[in-house]
């Protein structure tokens, strides 16, 4: 028994602190024995493995099969990776502002941008790039990120070029100031005719709000008064570009889509009013690879009856990822949410049955609504919702068009397909232009070129000798039956170097979703 009372409140504070104590080495044993068996497993094999290995690849390579057995989107992106998945929708990056490709081992300038580092310093078209500091580029089995990484850098730095350039004898030296370089999102902007105008718009990036602006203003001026808006092979970007682009062409208050996730409130988005096309008769094209921020566009349209859809089928990616950055430059993007249509269709495709499967089913669509059109008979009631005018359009993953495209199979593409996948009209026409630089200068514009061009037989020709092509020894039939469209192509890559926005303006004239898409619209 204690006899000094006066100790007594020493013994309760000891007493309470030794019960904190206790506490805490049970939560610690408590939180050993719960870890996760992923945490747990990493630590064993860090601290008592036999070999020497790489830890940090191994959580990667965790990561990404975790990741995967989620979603087909949710993703593990490491440093390496980081830029080249962010940087196309940041608007810019930093570099000499080339296009460029390689060429027996060389690294050839094709296009110098506009008012870049590299067109300031008296970069040309079809020079040679020798050098890049004292790193040289040539006799290298470098590919575009190779050289990507000795061409960009910190904005402001230089890099110091060795350049062969044609008809020189001696080598050139150019200290070039590394600079912002601009991205764009829209890849072509013209008159299809004196009232219609066309957008290609490729991503929907930081500076996709800024460019349509401009572009609408530029084709107004023109005389615009019907909009033919390209969203094929637009894989997305930006929800905030996604939903500012809806908003142009609809009335106040208007749902434009809406996000709903198992730890996500619903959220919807409406249109603000005041846009800059709110009346004028609209179409939208999509295809089979415009997805996700493509789909809200074209979801909003169809729903809220403002514009036609033509084409085919959309991808159907309509899940919600957040970025979770490390220190390391690494990220994981996960699924958070999904994307609904303001009739109520989840954009999404179903995934059930896993990844491998979800893209297989896609690959199978390829060769069945790629070439025929679905019938819609068939879809269940369960998959058929109603726009803001009571049409029926069709869920079950996508946006269904209102309006298919049906491709033709009247004619073998096989040698076509054969040429574009060796690359041979690229590099064909590349090495054209190369060769009659000089004559093919005299064109002042995309315009000038399209109607004065006319050396489409000789070119033609040329190519048929090719050694390569020749090879194939393809049918007759099945030259004359290429003949248009390899021309179209060979045309418009001799455009792309020799003007910036050249490619799609001629490669275009003979496409049949802007034929079809002018019929429907010229209706109206």
């Amino acid at each position: 028994m204690l006899k000094n009372k006066a100790y007594y409140p020493y013994y309760f504070i000891l007493i309470f602190l030794l019960g904190i104590l206790l506490g805490q080495s049970l939560m610690k044993k408590k939180t050993a024995s719960n870890k996760n068996k992923i945490n747990r497993v990493l630590d064993y094999i860090k601290t008592d493995y036999v070999d020497s290995i790489n830890i940090q690849e191994k959580e990667e390579a965790v990561l990404e099969n975790l990741l995967t057995k989620l979603d087909p989107h949710s993703v593990y992106i490491n440093a390496e990776q980081f830029h080249a998945a962010n940087d196309p929708l940041l608007g810019k990056f930093d570099g000499i502002g080339i296009q460029f490709r390689m060429v027996n081992d060389s690294v050839v300038v094709i296009l110098p941008l506009n008012n870049g580092p590299s067109q300031k310093a008296g970069i040309r078209a079809g020079d040679r790039i020798i050098c890049a500091d004292t790193d040289t580029l040539v006799n290298h089995n470098y590919n575009s990120l190779d050289i990507q990484k000795h061409l960009k850098g910190e904005r402001g730095s230089l890099v110091n070029l060795l350049i062969k350039r044609k008809d020189e004898k001696e080598l050139l030296n150019f200290s070039i100031k590394r600079a912002a370089i601009p991205t764009y999102s829209i890849d072509a902007k013209y008159m299809l005719n004196d009232s219609v105008g066309y957008i290609k718009l490729s991503r929907f990036s930081a500076t996709t709000i800024e460019e349509f602006s401009s572009s609408m203003k530029e084709l107004k001026h023109l005389g615009m008064q019907k909009l033919i808006l390209d969203l094929r092979g637009n894989s997305g970007g930006y929800l905030g570009a996604a939903i500012y682009i809806s908003d142009q062409f609809l009335e106040k208050g208007k749902l434009i889509v809406y996000t709903e996730g198992r730890n996500r409130p619903k959220e919807s988005f409406y249109s603000s009013g005041g846009s800059s096309f709110e009346k004028g008769d609209l179409i939208l094209l999509i295809d089979q690879n415009s997805a996700s921020a493509s789909e809200i566009v074209a979801g909003a349209i169809q729903d809220n009856d403002r514009g036609l859809i033509i084409g085919k089928r959309s991808f159907g990616k309509g899940l919600v990822q957040e970025q979770m950055n490390f220190k390391d430059g690494s990220a994981v993007r996960l699924t958070v949410a999904r994307y609904y249509t303001p009739s109520g269709r989840s954009i999404q495709r179903p995934y059930k049955n896993g990844t491998e499967d979800y893209y297989n089913d896609y690959y199978k669509r390829l060769h069945t609504e790629f070439l025929l059109a679905p019938d819609s008979s068939s879809i269940s009631d369960s998959l058929k919702y109603k726009t803001h005018n009571g049409r029926t359009v069709y869920g079950g993953g996508g946006i269904w068009p209102d309006h298919y495209i049906v491709s033709d199979t009247s004619i073998n593409f096989s040698f076509y397909n054969r040429l574009l996948n060796k690359s041979i009209i690229y590099q064909f026409a590349f090495d054209y232009v190369d060769k009659n630089r000089i004559d093919l200068e005299h064109f002042k514009s995309v315009e000038d070129f399209i109607s004065n061009y006319k050396e489409d037989d000789n070119i033609y020709k040329q190519l048929s000798r090719l050694p390569e092509v020749k090879k194939m020894n393809p049918s007759t039939k099945e030259l004359l039956e290429s003949k248009k469209y390899i021309l179209t192509l060979l045309k418009a890559e001799i455009a792309r170097n020799l003007f910036e926005d050249g490619f799609y303006q001629v490669f275009l004239q003979n496409d049949n979703f802007i034929e079809e898409a002018l019929i429907l619209i010229n209706k109206k």
